[in-house]
């Protein structure tokens, strides 16, 4: 059994080139999300990732508007990093639709109260989690022929995270973690290279 979860490991790469084509149907899109979501391990099963699906053209079209000029808006006066992000945020905003990561900060405090002798762990448990749910989201769209990658747009200003708020009627509480712009793949991803796993794995 556990060939067959590492064989779909092997399918999941970054795919910078997407399509607004799918080959699910929103409903089916809908269901893979909340099933990942649900089963996404937690500290405590403190359940604290919180998801948004983008499916709507505009708003989806919306969200990458608000990603590029605020990108732009950062790298103005190098003609260089200006034509590389304008590529690759169009390459994204070309996608079929968007699945934005969140964690919900008053979760974490709340049990971070709960446990005070664990406060200073909690930040990171929750990194841990919406790292684990971004990667079962992301594997289970390439098992089922789509392209997606993981971008961080939210943590590079103020900016971006406050315009998702205003866009999707978010909670302040939301915290920015991660883009998964995906779609059918436009064009296939670069060659994976691998460091020498000996050096990254020890067994005694």
């Amino acid at each position: 059994m556990s060939a067959a979860l590492l064989e779909l490991a092997k399918t999941r790469r970054s795919v910078h080139s997407v399509t607004k084509a799918s080959t699910l149907t929103d409903a089916e899109l809908q269901q893979l999300v909340e099933t990942a979501v649900k089963e996404t391990p937690s500290a405590f099963n403190s359940q604290s990732g919180r998801v948004v699906l983008v499916l709507d053209e505009e708003k989806n079209a919306a969200l990458w508007a608000l990603v590029r000029e605020e990108q732009l808006r950062q790298v103005a006066g190098n003609d260089a990093l200006t034509a590389f992000f304008s590529k690759r945020i169009d390459g994204f905003a070309a996608g079929y639709g968007t699945v934005m990561f969140f964690e919900d900060l008053d979760v974490i405090e709340a049990n971070s109260q709960a446990k005070p002798g664990l406060r200073d762990h909690f930040p990171e448990w929750s990194s841990n989690s919406t790292g684990m749910c971004q990667y079962l989201i992301w594997t289970a769209l390439a098992a089922e022929g789509m392209g997606a990658s993981l971008q961080h747009n939210g943590a590079y200003s103020k900016f971006v995270p406050e315009g998702f708020a205003k866009l999707f009627d978010l909670p302040a509480n939301w915290k920015s973690t991660a883009l998964m712009p995906f779609g059918v793949p436009g064009a296939p991803p670069m060659e994976k290279t691998y460091l020498p796993i000996e050096d990254r794995v020890k067994v005694f």
